[in-house]
């Protein structure tokens, strides 16, 4: 069931707040402290900008799904966190990065919820199907969006970057999520046991 139908009650958006806002920290600290480090040792200081390895997509193209045009404003004070880390770390990223991204994203996850192919999102085993679309389609409009703030024009191969890097990181935090779901299964039957 996608929860963007119905606006939250306070507590609940709260809640979903501080979730995402975990999530979306959790996969950044990740990013941070692992992708770009092995990013930066194997190809150099020259692409730190564009990781080749996004994990926060994936939960940005999670919270779109949960949470719909919400999840904007649930993504923001973490977004701008990694904005943050990643200047100091030895990027120049643009003070409006955080904002351009989060609704460039939304739009190119709206404009996948149009594709008729993809209209029955509920959960589902093909759910898996529409999230990838929704995610290649959200960092469509993320590269341009980007790569017009940043390089002042849509480079093809900044845009092809970002594409490569949230689309590999959408696909490497369902993996991660799946292991998760897994484990916890595991945990579960052995308590009960």
């Amino acid at each position: 069931m996608n929860g963007a139908k119905a606006l939250p009650g306070v507590k609940d958006a709260f809640h979903n707040f501080v979730l995402v806002n975990i999530l979306y920290v959790v996969s950044c600290a990740l990013t941070l402290g692992f992708v770009f480090p092995l990013q930066s040792m194997l190809l150099g200081s020259s692409l730190l900008d564009i990781g080749l390895l996004y994990l926060p997509h994936g939960v940005r193209v999670l919270a779109f799904y949960f949470f719909g045009w919400q999840a904007i404003f649930y993504l923001l004070p973490a977004s701008y966190l990694f904005l943050a880390l990643s200047n100091s770390a030895g990027t120049d990223l643009d003070i409006m990065t955080p904002v351009v991204s989060m609704i460039a994203c939304y739009l190119g996850y709206k404009a996948a919820t149009f594709i008729p192919l993809f209209r029955n999102r509920a959960l589902s085993p093909g759910l898996w199907k529409f999230l990838i679309f929704s995610g290649a389609s959200s960092s469509l409009a993320n590269g341009i969006a980007l790569s017009f703030l940043q390089h002042q024009g849509a480079e093809l191969l900044s845009v092809i970057g970002y594409m490569i890097g949230d689309v590999f990181g959408l696909c490497a935090c369902f993996v991660i999520l799946m292991y998760l779901f897994r484990f916890a299964r595991l945990l579960a039957k052995a308590h009960d046991a």
